[in-house]
């Protein structure tokens, strides 16, 4: 039973905590008045799949505890993906050119300003995707996107080196690891694999947007001159809107 709600305005948190069992909640307002819209999300304080809490992942991950205890934990993985995602977007609008930079005590990556490391751009084993949240998670774990062309994305079989959660330095296989993800074997056999982590992230993600876009928005009405207003929804019926109106005593 959700007791409490805990409100962000960032689309990436809250696809970072619904990924891992927190429920979301979306309120979207459309100020009448400045033509603003705000949209709010609301995640529950406790995960409906184990014990993790709202404020206390919150709390560590600020603090830097979370990334110093496990900087391959879920959250951190979701959020890099996140990231990633917003710069892959950023660099197709602008034509910026961005690369991976290893980060989380070289466990993961994440896209910064920059060239990519030529024997990467140059590699000659390319695989290729049309799955943007996908390319996102890859490159968490170190595999990054070199071309893009008419939606298609195409991204080195090997990447950067990185560390697994025993330390051991390692290139993943991103050939494999896309294979067994869309046969649902690694989720199965590695279900705390961070590119598990990062694209349930990315699939949360695009879940809460198609949900926003199906869902009408609520109407902020202020009366002028006034204190007084009033929400109604997008689609209020001339009943409602004659109670607004009762409701600011101008009728």
């Amino acid at each position: 039973m959700i007791e409490g709600w805990w409100p962000t305005h960032s689309l990436s948190l809250a696809s970072c905590l619904g990924a891992l069992g927190f429920p979301i909640r979306t309120d979207v307002v459309l100020d009448e008045r400045s033509g603003d819209e705000v949209t709010t999300f609301y995640v529950g304080l406790q995960s409906l799949w184990n014990s993790m809490n709202t404020d206390v992942l919150n709390n560590d991950w600020h603090s830097g505890k979370l990334e110093q205890a496990d900087p391959l934990h879920p959250f951190l993985c979701g959020l890099r993906a996140c990231h990633n995602a917003n710069m892959i977007t950023s660099s197709l609008r602008n034509e910026d050119r961005i690369r991976l930079t290893v980060v989380g005590d070289d466990h993961a990556a994440i896209y910064t300003e920059g060239d990519e490391l030529p024997s990467l751009r140059e590699a000659d084993e390319l695989i290729e995707t049309t799955d943007a949240g996908l390319v996102a998670a890859l490159g968490v774990i170190g595999i990054p996107m070199i071309e893009h062309e008419n939606g298609l994305f195409r991204l080195p079989r090997f990447g950067h080196s990185v560390k697994a959660q025993s330390g051991e330095s390692m290139r993943h296989d991103a050939q494999v690891l896309i294979q067994r993800l869309r046969e649902n074997h690694l989720e199965q056999d590695e279900p705390q694999h961070p590119l598990i982590s990062a694209y349930n992230a990315r699939c949360v993600h695009d879940q809460i947007l198609r949900h926003l876009h199906a869902t009408g928005r609520r109407v902020l009405l202020r009366k002028p001159r006034s204190l007084r207003s009033a929400f109604v929804s997008e689609q209020a019926t001339d009943d409602m809107l004659d109670r607004v109106q009762r409701h600011f005593r101008i009728a």
